[in-house]
C-alpha cells in the first residue's frame, strides 16, 4: 500500500478512536492562515482544545530527529496558543519514554506512540476490532520484511489510559518561540541553483552528499566518496553501509542481500540514458554484498534507462533506482515536517517491482 494511503487509513482509525473517547473532532483544520498551515485534527472536550499532528511510519522506530522536527513544526504553531490549547503528536512507531518526557517538559507537547495507542484502543468499547485494524495496518507497512508481532514491544506496565486523557486537560506551559525546521527547504533551493552540466558537476555531487547525510543520518554510515575498486578499473561517486534495520533499508538487506549501497550523481541537462545504467551495473557486486545502487540524476532518466534498470534486476539481481531533484526535494520536505523520507523510497521501490515483467 502506498504511504499516502497508509497515512490516510491511520487517520481514519484515529478518527474512530477519538469519537469513542467522546471528543468533538474537526479534521484538517487551518490554524495558521499566514502559513496556510493545517493540523490533522482539532479535538475539543470539557473546554480544552488539542491540536493534533499524525505521523504514520513504516518502521517500528524512527530517528529522534524526525520526531523532533514534527514537534518543532507543531510547537511553532502553538506559539500564540492560549493556555486551553495544547499540542498532541500521534505516531505509529515506538518512541522512547525519556524523549516523550523531554518533549513535554520543553515544549508542552504530548506524544502518543504505539504503546499509548494500544492501551487507549483496548480501553474503548469494541476496541478489539479497532485493534485488529491497527495491527493489519502495521503489518501492511512492513512489506513482508518483518513477521514479528507488531505489539511485542509494548511496555509491560503502561500507565492507565485515564492519565493520557487527563494530560490533555492540563494547562499549556509557558510559551516558547520555536521556529519551523527549514534546513530541508534551504538545501532544496541550493540544489536547484547549481549550474547544469560540467560547470556545476562537483557542486552538484557535494550538495547531493550533504542532502543524503541530512536525510539518512541514522540509516547510512561510512560515507566514502570517490571510491575505487582494488583493480582501479571502476570508480564510483560514493558508497555507504546500511545501518538501519527496519523499513526500506531492512528490505534491501533481506530481499537483495546487500549491506552497502552505491550512489552516482549526474548533473546533466537531459535525462540519463541506458548507458549510465550499464556503467553503474558494473560497479555492483552481489558476492561483495553490494547489489543496490542509486543514480541521482538532475532530471531523472529516459524510458530506455528505466528499461535497462529493470533488465539489470531481472537478469542479474542488481537493483538500480533512479532519483531526480524533485525526489530529493520531496524527501527534504518530509524530513523537515517529521515524516520518514525512506517511506518515499518504499513507494518508488514498490512501483518499480510491480511493473517488472518476466
Amino acid at each position: 500500500m502506498k504511504q499516502a494511503r497508509l497515512g490516510y487509513a491511520f487517520e481514519n482509525l484515529l478518527m474512530e478512536l477519538f469519537q469513542k473517547l467522546n471528543f468533538q473532532v474537526e479534521r484538517e483544520k487551518i490554524i495558521h492562515k499566514e502559513w496556510s498551515k493545517e493540523v490533522d485534527f482539532v479535538l475539543s472536550k470539557d473546554g480544552s482544545v488539542t491540536w493534533v499532528e499524525v505521523k504514520f511510519y513504516r518502521d517500528d522506530r524512527v530517528s529522534n530527529s524526525n520526531i523532533m522536527n514534527a514537534v518543532s513544526q507543531l510547537a511553532s504553531l502553538l506559539t500564540n496558543a492560549t493556555e486551553n490549547e495544547k499540542g498532541l503528536i500521534i505516531v505509529s512507531a515506538y518512541v522512547a519514554g525519556t524523549l516523550k518526557e523531554e518533549i513535554q517538559t520543553k515544549y508542552g507537547i504530548i506524544v502518543w506512540d504505539r504503546t499509548d495507542l494500544y492501551l487507549l484502543i483496548k480501553s474503548v468499547q469494541e476496541g478489539d476490532k479497532l485493534l485488529e485494524d491497527f495491527e493489519q495496518l502495521l503489518l501492511e507497512a512492513k512489506q513482508g520484511t518483518d513477521t514479528s508481532y507488531v505489539f511485542e514491544k509494548i511496555e509491560k506496565k503502561p500507565k492507565h489510559y485515564t492519565e493520557y486523557l487527563k494530560a490533555l486537560q492540563t494547562p499549556f506551559p509557558q510559551k516558547r518561540n520555536v521556529s519551523r525546521p527549514k534546513k530541508g527547504s534551504e538545501l532544496c533551493l541550493e540544489l536547484n541553483a547549481i549550474p547544469v552540466g560540467r560547470d556545476g558537476w562537483r557542486q552538484y555531487e557535494l550538495k547531493c552528499i550533504e542532502i543524503l547525510k541530512y536525510i539518512f543520518e541514522e540509516e547510512l554510515s561510512n560515507w566514502d566518496a570517490q571510491n575505487s575498486t582494488d583493480d582501479e578499473l571502476s570508480r564510483f561517486d560514493m558508497i555507504c553501509r546500511i545501518i538501519g534495520q527496519g523499513g526500506f533499508w531492512g528490505s534491501l538487506i533481506q530481499s537483495f542481500h546487500t549491506r552497502y549501497v552505491l550512489f552516482e550523481f549526474k548533473n546533466y541537462s537531459d535525462p540519463i540514458g541506458q548507458d549510465q545504467i550499464y556503467t553503474t551495473e558494473r560497479y555492483l557486486y552481489l558476492r561483495g554484498l553490494r547489489s543496490v545502487g542509486f543514480i541521482i540524476s538532475r532530471v531523472g532518466g529516459k524510458p530506455q534507462a528505466m528499461k535497462a534498470a529493470k533488465g539489470a534486476l531481472r537478469e542479474h539481481g542488481k537493483l538500480i533506482i533512479i532519483l531526480d531533484n524533485k525526489s530529493l526535494c520531496k524527501m527534504l520536505q518530509m524530513k523537515d515536517s517529521g515524516d520518514n523520507p525512506s517511506d518515499l523510497l518504499s513507494d518508488i521501490l514498490d512501483d518499480f517491482l510491480i511493473s517488472l515483467s518476466r
